[in-house]
This record gives structure tokens, sequence and C-alpha cells, in this order.
């Protein structure tokens, strides 16, 4: 499973209401744990465009010649990285499937290891500490939120901008594709004291990152309230619609009859954070 950028939340300046982020859904193998915090694909605007000189460099003489590009060190460095993938993702699918055959704390790196084909050192080097099998160390989420409140538009909350992505994103796990994996996630992590424990400690620094946001921009005094209440608001919506996510798909509700309810009750709790956040940390 590889980390992926994102698709930032678009929104009309015209319009009344936030406009829900279009979020394109993961394309994380079935095999794999889906992690807590969504993945998202990438907007065509976040993807490297070809230069115009593509396949030349610039030429030190001043000639104006192009350089011959280093072709062979590429391949190799292309063959390399895509062997170190498919390693990672041959430990990261032996992981799933262990953790959900006996549990997080029950399975062993050793074991890992030996289901994947590789050597417990090599677990390591990609994946430092256990936990990180489960979770990735900078979630994706927290980038694509905080770049959703960056570009929000003039006028607009902060708890509009962030509420509205946190619904739009909460909203992919009723799909069908994904109903499995989160399940299968929900057994996992619930099972394990530790990982309850990391996954708090990763929604409190995504918390702490978007307080932080709020406060540089609206120039906060030291020990001031209100961004750390306005960001505790909004990560406390996304953290009661994930658990509502797990919850109706181990009782085996998923499509969308979840996606649906998924939204509905994401956006009364959106409402009620509009209600008393509405004028606060409006984009000037």
């Amino acid at each position: 499973m590889t980390r992926v950028a994102h698709a930032l939340p678009v929104t009309d300046p015209g319009s009344p209401t936030p406009a829900p982020a279009e979020v394109a859904p993961s394309t994380t193998p079935p095999s794999a744990l889906i992690r807590t915090f969504p993945s998202v694909n990438p907007s065509a605007d976040d993807v490297p465009q070809p230069s115009t000189t593509s396949g030349t460099a610039p030429d030190p003489g001043g000639s104006g010649a192009p350089a011959a590009e280093p072709r062979r060190p590429r391949a190799k460095a292309g063959a390399r990285e895509r062997r170190r993938q498919e390693t990672r993702e041959r430990i990261v699918d032996a992981a799933a499937e262990l953790f959900a055959e006996r549990g997080f704390d029950a399975v062993s790196v050793m074991e890992i290891a030996r289901r994947a084909g590789v050597v417990e050192k090599t677990v390591f080097n990609h994946f430092p500490v256990k936990e990180g099998l489960v979770f990735d160390a900078d979630p994706p989420m927290r980038a694509a939120l905080l770049d959703a409140v960056r570009r929000r538009p003039a006028g607009e909350s902060v708890s509009a901008a962030a509420g509205s992505f946190v619904v739009s994103v909460v909203g992919l796990l009723g799909s069908p594709e994904a109903a499995d994996g989160v399940a299968r996630m929900a057994k996992v992590i619930r099972g394990s004291r530790t990982l309850l424990v990391r996954e708090r400690e990763i929604l409190g620094e995504i918390t702490d990152a978007l307080a932080a946001l709020i406060a540089d921009e609206t120039d906060a005094r030291s020990g001031q309230l209100e961004p750390w209440l306005a960001a505790h608001a909004v990560l406390g919506l996304y953290a009661s619609l994930l658990e509502l996510a797990r919850d109706r798909v181990l009782a085996g509700v998923t499509g969308e009859p979840l996606a649906a309810e998924l939204r509905r009750r994401g956006q009364r709790g959106l409402s009620l954070l509009q209600f008393g956040l509405a004028g606060y940390a409006k984009r000037r």
C-alpha cells in the first residue's frame, strides 16, 4: 500500500453552502488493510506536467545543444524502486492476512516476515514500528484536510470548509468496494489496545495541525482557545462518523444505504458545528 496524493475539495464562491469534495476512490488492493484515514487520488492540478524540453538538459557550454540523458542509471533506479515497492506490498499484504486471522497483538514481526518471504530486518526497514503496518506515519487525511482549509473561498468559515471535506471523505467508506476492508480494519483496531491508543494519537496530531493553521490565519494569541475548540470540533465530527461507519459495516450495512446514512448524519453534525462556529475564522 503506497501513500497517495489527494484531490482537494473545490468550493464555488457563489454557492451559499460548501460544495462536497469530489474524492476519487482509493486504488488500494483489496487484500490490504484500508487505512483508518481514507486515501484519495491526485487531482489533475496536483500531477506534475512534463516539460516541453523533456528528455534534454541545459548545455553548460551555452551552445544550445541538448546534453545526453543518463538513461541507464535512471532505468536501474526505476527497477530498484519497483522491487522495493513490490516487497513493501508483500509485507503489508502478509500483515493484513495475519492480523485478520489472529489479531494485531498476537502476530510477531518475524511471522509477518516469514509469510512475506523476507527477513525480519527487511520488515523493519520499511516499517520501523509494527503499528506502521496499519497506520500511515503521516496520514493522507492530514494534508488533504489542511489544504481544504487553505483553499476555502473568501467568506467561508474554517468549520464549513473542514467539515464539508470530512463528510465527503467519510462518505467513501460506504462504497461496496471499501466494505470488506473497513470491516477487517475495524476488527483489527478494536481488538488491540496498542492500535486504539495510536489511532487517538494520530487524531490528536491532526487536531493540533489544524488548530495551528487556524491560529496562524487568525493571528491568535498564545493560549487563545478558539483555534483549538474549532479544530477539536471538526476532528470530533470525523471520529464520530468513522466509528459509525465501522459499526454499520460490521452489522452488514454497506453500499448506498450506508453512504446515505453517513452523508445524512454528517450534514446534521456539520449543521451543528455551523450554528456555533459559522462566524469564526472566515476567509478574508
